[in-house]
């Protein structure tokens, strides 16, 4: 504890920084569900109907697609600081201006900021925690949980404000008062700490030269980004009818599962923080663990037919994919490119984002008449990244460096 306490004492800035990108990612939990929270309010607001208000949902995935791989590159040649100062902004502009909003297009816009948001501030905070904490993942893992307390906030401010019959745009101005406290901690920065943040070197026996290489590993965790985002949406979106139409499951049955995996997920969160920032093991192996667990509780869950063994699966399930998998992966990706943090995380979360785009698509294409293979068609994502996974271990071991923080 004295350790810790000294080092806030010589890097005060340092505590700063994560401060205000937690703070941001609190506020990104509230963004990724307070429009489907408040989608009756908003119609109502636009004059629109309720297809032509969901539609406003998609622009954050636009948002986030067209902004990643430009705002990754900035983040390698621009100090940090101001990309986190844009992304705050972004946000604040977003939350004070939607609920005043008076057309879906107007809405659409500033929805697509919000993701332009999202995007700049992952581009910047996984590299930066990264290098705060000396190459451990621990840091970014914790980004889980922030979004999850966020998510978890919004809908008890959202209950207070209906039974004291009070605006639901008071909902998108705590979340902006946030922002505006979380802008003044980021302005106190100093620029030069962000600047001088850099991830250590993990291959010393070689001449480090700022020249990308397509090799095996960078392809295949362009894949994972797509297939470990993939894993999650997609129970999320299937779950609940799965069981309820296929094993006729309750609603309250089928919906308690969901709840059963956020549990999971939450656990999960704690697990890997915990162990990543005790380094009790190496992050590849460890990364490979949750590939397994996420397969073993999906094949728990696509057999059971009793509700104590599908909610088993599901809290593994969740515990496993949803814990912190896309978090170690990324850290392992950076770690196989150090000098390309911001591109890797750039690119790696673009392909998490085609994945939300196009899973509801695809699988929505098939559910109706094909649930059960919808499902199903699970286990082969879940084996591909046991593949890549797997892939890594094997490499790791053999250059000698799992991670950055050995």
């Amino acid at each position: 504890m004295q350790k810790i306490i000294n080092n806030i004492k010589a890097n005060p800035s340092r505590l700063l920084i994560q401060i205000a990108i937690y703070l941001g990612y609190f506020v990104q939990g509230f963004t990724l569900i307070i429009l489907a929270q408040t989608v009756q309010q908003l119609t109502g607001l636009w004059h629109a109907s309720l297809a032509s208000a969901t539609t406003v949902v998609s622009a954050i995935g636009f948002g986030k697609l067209v902004a990643y791989p430009l705002l990754g590159e900035l983040a390698d040649h621009l100090n940090r600081k101001y990309l986190l100062l844009g992304a705050l902004a972004a946000y604040l502009i977003f939350f004070s201006l939607l609920p005043l909003s008076q057309t879906v297009v107007v809405a659409f816009v500033l929805t697509g900021l919000a993701g332009v948001a999202n995007a700049t501030l992952d581009s910047v905070a996984y590299p930066t925690l990264l290098a705060i904490n000396h190459g451990k993942s621990n840091g970014n893992v914790f980004i889980k949980a922030m979004i999850s307390l966020g998510e978890a906030i919004l809908p008890l401010i959202l209950v207070f404000l209906l039974h004291r019959q009070l605006w639901f745009g008071w909902a998108f101005w705590t979340a902006a008062v946030v922002l505006i406290v979380t802008i003044i901690i980021a302005i106190t920065i100093d620029k030069q700490v962000l600047a001088t943040l850099t991830l250590p070197n993990t291959r010393p026996q070689q001449v480090t030269t700022k020249k990308w290489h397509w090799d095996l590993l960078n392809s295949l965790f362009l894949v994972y980004g797509f297939t470990a985002m993939w894993l999650m949406i997609h129970f999320t979106q299937w779950v609940t009818r799965y069981f309820k139409t296929l094993e006729d499951f309750s609603v309250a049955h089928s919906q308690l599962l969901l709840s059963v995996y956020s549990i999971g997920s939450l656990t999960g969160v704690g697990v890997i923080f915990v162990i990543t920032q005790r380094v009790w093991l190496q992050e590849a192996t460890l990364l490979l663990i949750t590939a397994v667990s996420a397969f073993g509780g999906l094949s728990l869950v696509l057999v059971s037919h009793t509700m104590v063994l599908a909610g088993i699966g599901s809290f593994i399930f969740g515990a496993a994919a949803a814990g912190g998998a896309l978090q170690l992966g990324l850290s392992q990706f950076i770690a196989h490119n150090p000098e390309f943090a911001g591109r890797v995380t750039g690119w790696y979360f673009f392909c998490g984002g085609i994945a939300i785009l196009l899973m509801p698509a695809i699988t929505g294409a098939f559910a109706a008449t094909h649930l059960a293979v919808v499902m199903r068609s699970l286990i082969i994502i879940a084996v591909i990244n046991i593949v890549i996974v797997s892939i890594n271990f094997v490499y790791q071991r053999r250059h000698g460096h799992e991670t950055l923080a050995q």
